[in-house]
Formats: structure tokens, sequence, C-alpha cells
């Protein structure tokens, strides 16, 4: 009876043993699918950074479009193929589904910086401002903010331009240290566009002027050619005007109305002209501006985050 009992022991205990090897055999092979999932992410974000850099953008998208589902990565690994896949649709141009991209990527992954910054430029690029701002005040409540407050300043004060706010430029402007190493040009040059242009014609004075002077108005608002050109042809329908009319000895012929007829309505033409070369003027300039400002807060995130 003894011996029995001690048999079935033996193979209750064996039993137990196996089992607790099985179990922590099961967790190791775990533990190792984990780490070759992290590496195996890590490769491919620096292969995917690779291949961006070289200009290789159908492989690169070809790579983001074959990588695994988002839970078989940790948190961390997952944040840089986020942070990828942005990066990708940015420089394919693809701005809605970059900033989508750099939107999910977690307020504590040290990519979060970038994909903030890079998503607020995406959302400017799809002429959507308000997203623009909501990034940036979404990454102003996150502690890398600290880190980055010159190029947090830079981009709030540049969204303040493009959306005409002079006064939130005005409170961003005082937040500019101008000393930092890459920022700091850059600021300036928002400091530049925020001023009022040096000339600032107006448009009744364009209209006077080319009823006065046919052309002058345009050659006023700066578009010298056009002007020139009004002058000429309003000039020269009105000497064929005058010389029909003094070869006829009376206005009361087709050809001087004809000409006449032409002569006028280039006149009138050429006041209406006048007052739009204004408006062209202006249009001009602010688009230069918008240029200025979405060049002076995308260059410093090629320096800093690519």
């Amino acid at each position: 009876m003894k011996r029995v009992v001690a048999i079935v022991t033996m193979l209750v205990l064996f039993a137990g043993g196996a089992k607790g090897q099985e179990s922590e055999a099961i967790a190791t092979a775990h533990v190792s699918t984990e780490g070759g999932i992290e590496r195996a992410a890590r490769a491919d974000y620096e292969f995917g950074r690779y291949l961006v850099g070289k200009g290789l953008l159908r492989d690169a998208t070809t790579l983001v479009n074959n990588l695994l589902p988002d839970e078989y990565y940790p948190a961390e690994s997952l944040d840089s193929l986020r942070y990828l896949r942005g990066v990708v649709n940015y420089h394919n141009r693809q701005f809605d589904k970059a900033a989508l991209a750099f939107g999910t990527v977690s307020p504590n992954s040290p990519f979060y910086a970038g994909s903030s910054f890079y998503g607020s430029v995406c959302h400017l690029l799809e002429g959507d401002t308000a997203g623009a701002r909501r990034q940036l005040d979404l990454f102003a409540q996150s502690p890398s903010a600290t880190h980055h407050d010159q190029l947090l300043a830079l981009h709030r004060g540049g969204v303040a331009i493009l959306e005409g706010d002079r006064e939130e430029y005005g409170r961003q402007q005082s937040l500019f240290n101008y000393t930092h190493p890459i920022v700091a040009n850059h600021q300036r040059e928002l400091d530049r566009v925020a001023s009022p242009p040096q000339r600032q014609p107006k448009a009744w004075v364009a209209g006077v002027a080319s009823a006065i002077v046919p052309g002058l108005g345009q050659i006023y608002a700066g578009q010298v050619s056009e002007g020139v050109a009004s002058f000429m042809a309003v000039g020269a329908f009105a000497a064929l005007t005058a010389t029909s009319w003094v070869k006829a000895e009376s206005p009361a012929n087709l050809r001087t109305i004809t000409y006449g007829t032409i002569a006028s309505l280039l006149y009138v033409s050429n006041i209406f002209g006048s007052v739009a070369s204004v408006k062209v003027y202006y249009q001009n300039f602010e688009e230069i501006n918008r240029e200025a400002v979405m060049y002076s807060i995308h260059i410093p995130l090629r320096e800093l985050f690519d």
C-alpha cells in the first residue's frame, strides 16, 4: 500500500513539474516573439527612413503598406511605424493621410514632437488652419513642449499670420527669443511677413489716375507693362478717331464712330482694370507671404526631425 501511495505521489509531482516547464517555455517563446517583432519594427523604421532619404518613395510606400496589423506591435514600436507612415505619405504629397497618421502617435512617444509639427504643416497644406491650430494646442499640453518652445511659438505665429490674426501673432512674437540656432532666422522672417507692405496703393487713386491718363493707375499699382499697354491702346484708337474725323470733316461717319467706340471702351476698361490691379497687388502680396510663412515653419522641421 505504501508503495502505491509513493508511486502516485511521484506521478503527481512529475506532472506538475512538466506543466510548469511547459508554461515557462510558452512564456519564453512569447517574450522571444515580442522581441523579434520589436527588432523587426526597428529595422523596418530605419529602412523606411533610408528609402525616403534616398527618394525611393515607391519602395517606402510598399514597405509601409505591408506592415503587420497594429495589434502585433508593442506601443513604442507602433509609434515609430505610425510616424514612418506619416512621413511616407507626407513625401508622397498625400497630406490628408499623413495628418491622420501623425495624429495617431502617442503623446508619450519620442516621435510625438515631430509628428505634431509635421501634422500641423500637413493641415496647413490642406488649407485647414483650424486643424493645424488644434494639433499645436494639443502638443502645447505635452511634456515635450518645453523642449520645443521656440519652434512651437514659430508655428503658432505662422498659423496666426495665415488666419489674419495679428493680435495672436503679437502674443506668439513676444515668446520669440531669437537665439535658437535653427529657428531664429525664421522667427525674423515671420516678423517681416507680419509687417504691413511698404506700398499700400488705393483702388480709388488708381481709378482716378487712369481716368486722367490711361494706364497711369496700373503703373501706380505696380503693373508697369500693363499700364504702358493700356496707354498705347487707348492713345492709338483716340488718334485714329481724331484722324478719321478730320479727314471726313464730320464725326458722323462709320469709321469715326467705330474708332471712337473702341477708344471709349478701352478707356473705360482701363479705369476698371486699374482698380482691379490694386486688388491683384494685394492678392500677390498675400500669396508671397503665405509661401514665406510655409517655408519658414517647414524648413526647421527637416533639420530637427529628419
